[in-house]
């Protein structure tokens, strides 16, 4: 004998005001609801005493939200440099970074490290070639030696000799690197995908972090018959979601850091690049906050995973209080 059939649910239910309607689902919130709980800058070259509190609002329409600046993280290139200075009651704290040097063919000694963290600076105007990609690699294989490596030969980091946890690596200068195409061809060319393979496979090392810089763009090689492509906001904004995306898909929301400036100011990326270009930042530093926002908002990422990116992962990796 066939087991009965349930009795039809009431036609009610799904009626506009019934439970089971689909509007009766709540809908996500707004990208442009989500705001950070609090942000730490953890790149900015200050030469001088800013004259707002929160110079990464700088330029911003009055009415945009402003979460709380917790902390601001000075990129200070000269070890015998004056110690941080507060930006009006910001907390200061400095790093000194390690710009890699692209020309070598072993990858260079990686000495200065701050609270169990290093910084490394990728100074390119063009995408990285393969070799350049291996290099970097290289850099932070051997930053794992020295700090311990998982047994079997995982990815995870574990405590090294000493007792304690190996340092966390953050990588400037990739994310995004220096712009060259619309999207269109940027999506079948080669850069492009070698960028993404490797992007891949840097983040199968746990303690590597990025950092999420206002992108360059090398105006000779960019340029598209007369005109800049990237003036176009809403043709950058695809762009940059093409390499801000598989960074988070690879890395996750809690391995990438917000910072306010480009790797390098582009007077000095010229000087140590190998190719140096002439170079253009289409995005201003007090703008690239609510661009970045916006980007990561879209691709669906929530308050808390924003806040992460905006302050909380940089407060873990350089042991800020916040």
């Amino acid at each position: 004998m066939p087991p009965k059939r349930p009795p039809p649910l009431s036609k009610s239910l799904f009626a506009p005001q019934g439970p089971l309607s689909p509007s009766s689902a709540p809908l996500p919130p707004s990208p442009s609801t989500i705001h950070p709980e609090f942000i730490i800058d953890t790149h900015s070259f200050i030469k001088k005493i800013e004259p707002t509190p929160d110079p990464i609002y700088d330029g911003l329409d009055p009415s945009f939200p402003r979460p709380p600046v917790r902390s601001a993280v000075q990129v200070k290139m000269d070890v015998s440099a004056e110690p941080a200075q507060a930006v009006l009651g910001v907390k200061p704290f400095s790093i000194h970074p390690t710009i890699l040097n692209l020309t070598l063919v072993t990858p260079p000694s990686i000495t200065n490290i701050a609270k169990g963290a290093v910084d490394i600076i990728v100074p390119s105007t063009f995408p990285l070639s393969e070799k350049e990609w291996d290099l970097l690699e290289e850099a932070v294989n051997a930053l794992d030696g020295c700090w311990g490596k998982p047994e079997g030969g995982g990815s995870t980091p574990v405590t090294g000799e000493n007792g304690k946890e190996p340092g966390k690596v953050v990588i400037s200068g990739i994310l995004p690197p220096p712009l060259t195409k619309t999207s269109t061809p940027l999506l079948n060319s080669e850069a492009y995908n070698l960028h993404l393979a490797r992007l891949a496979s840097l983040s199968l090392h746990a303690n590597v972090y990025l950092k999420a810089l206002p992108p360059v763009v090398d105006i000779v090689q960019g340029k598209e018959g007369e005109g800049k492509w990237w003036d176009d906001r809403k043709e950058l904004e695809r762009v940059l979601r093409m390499y801000i995306s598989p960074a988070i898909e690879a890395f996750g929301t809690h391995r990438i850091i917000f910072g306010s400036t480009p790797a390098l100011p582009l007077a000095d990326l010229t000087k140590v690049s190998p190719i140096p270009g002439d170079l253009e930042q289409p995005i201003s530093n007090g703008e690239w906050y609510s661009v970045l926002r916006r980007v990561i908002t879209q691709l669906g990422e929530g308050k808390e995973e924003l806040t992460g990116v905006m302050g909380g992962n940089a407060a873990k990796v350089y042991r800020l209080a916040h």
